[in-house]
């Protein structure tokens, strides 16, 4: 039954915008002839929303305009994009830590899993690990002009099955309490991808720390190196956002990893590129679905582990197909403005009902946008300039949330989350 959309459902999407297991081996396939370097790209966040679920209608715009900047209406086209490039680009394994659809749509995940099967054939493994936007979503719909109705979502058990080329048939373990598994793409590394979304809310279940440190022993055994994957973090990356962002339990987890000496962590969730370190290092991987489309790049040489942010090329791929759409082909240019004039508009909307000039607006509006944009994309800060900027915050706005915001991003002497070099 097709519905208009009520204010609730309309809130809630903006939101959220905002031992081994049978068909786990012993061992995992190597990559062929062990190479003196192993690359791994790693995406988190995609998003993906089945063309077949929405018409680009006004609600579907609506919803996008009230979220955090993602460019869903060309959501197709990233996806497109990237899994030509990772076909061209050939790592060898291929990582997806989680939110890989839109709100958990059982037709946005077999969509995606068709084009995971291309890179596969490429002869590129992927992984894949569910987030919070993936099973079990109450908010799973399809888009209509300005109606929408409810369409099928997916449960833990489904998500594995029609993901099971994407790690789980390959893992070496796989955790029944969890979803958690282990996967070795060559001697001398191992790969866990932590499952913190398939059976619990933000957590690891207590049952499972037992099988991770198992794990970890016995990889230390192999003398095997290990870096470790989620959805949600484990280290805190701003003291305004660590409740539904760090998991639950992270401390406990974030003791065992440093415990045995894990390389590594990344995750996504956040939706910034971001790095911090404390104990160990957490690498978070901005959304493919958002500004500058991002993935990382990991370079493993038997010892050393090496990594760095790449961006999708969108308007290459547009170009080698002719198309002529002005958007796609200067897809950088109009990404990064999407997302400037979103943030913009949050702070004129935001305070249009205050006291304040419509000039001291503008001027929040311009810092606030140059400031976001810069954080969610890992780009350098021109921080004596924020600095001033603040000063006139906190005359105008005093100690609002946007401006203890831009404080907290300021006060950040975090690692370069653009390129880094693990020992």
């Amino acid at each position: 039954m097709k519905h208009r959309i009520c204010c609730a459902l309309l809130l809630a999407l903006c939101l959220l915008l905002s031992a081994c297991a049978p068909g786990g081996g012993e061992t995992s396939p190597k990559v062929e002839g062990e190479p003196k370097e192993l690359r791994i790209a790693i995406a988190s966040d995609l998003h993906y929303l089945s063309q077949e679920l929405t018409d680009n209608g006004p609600l579907f715009q609506e919803v996008v305009a009230r979220g955090d900047g993602k460019l869903m209406l060309d959501i197709e086209a990233i996806t497109e994009a990237f899994t030509e490039q990772m076909i061209a680009e050939r790592p060898d394994v291929l990582i997806l830590s989680g939110d890989l659809s839109f709100n958990g749509e059982y037709k946005s995940h077999e969509d995606l899993a068709d084009k995971l099967k291309r890179i596969e054939t490429a002869g590129v493994q992927v992984l894949v690990l569910p987030g919070n936007h993936d099973i079990r979503v109450s908010t799973s719909i399809r888009f209509e002009g300005e109606g929408y109705e409810r369409t099928e979502n997916i449960d833990a058990e489904g998500f594995r099955s029609l993901y099971r080329d994407f790690g789980y048939d390959e893992a070496m373990s796989l955790d029944r309490q969890s979803g958690s598994y282990v996967y070795e793409p060559c001697a001398g590394l191992r790969i866990i991808m932590l499952d913190t979304n398939s059976y619990s809310g933000n957590f690891l279940p207590e049952q499972s720390f037992s099988w991770l440190e198992q794990q970890l022993k016995q990889a230390k055994k192999a003398k095997a190196r290990v870096i470790t994957v989620s959805h949600q973090n484990v280290l805190a990356h701003n003291a305004l956002f660590t409740f539904g962002y760090r998991i639950a339990n992270a401390d406990e987890l974030e003791a065992l990893l440093q415990k045995y000496g894990v390389i590594a962590h990344f995750s996504g969730h956040m939706h910034i590129q971001h790095a911090v370190s404390d104990g160990i290092t957490e690498v978070l991987t901005s959304p493919l679905s958002l500004v500058p489309c991002h993935y990382g790049l990991l370079r493993w040489n038997g010892s050393g582990l090496g990594y760095e942010a790449k961006s999708v090329d969108v308007s290459a791929w547009a170009k080698s197909r002719g198309m002529s759409d002005d958007k796609l082909l200067h897809f950088a240019d109009y990404a990064r403005d999407s997302f400037y004039q979103n943030s913009y508009r949050q702070i004129v909307s935001g305070y249009a009902s205050s006291d304040l000039t419509e000039e001291s607006i503008e001027r929040m509006a311009r810092c606030f946008a140059e400031t976001n944009l810069a954080y969610f994309t890992g780009e350098a800060l021109d921080r004596e300039k924020l600095s001033r900027e603040l000063k006139f915050w906190t005359e105008t706005a005093g100690d609002s949330f946007h401006t203890v915001y831009l404080q907290s991003i300021l006060e950040d002497d975090s690692p370069n989350p653009l390129q880094i070099e693990f020992r």
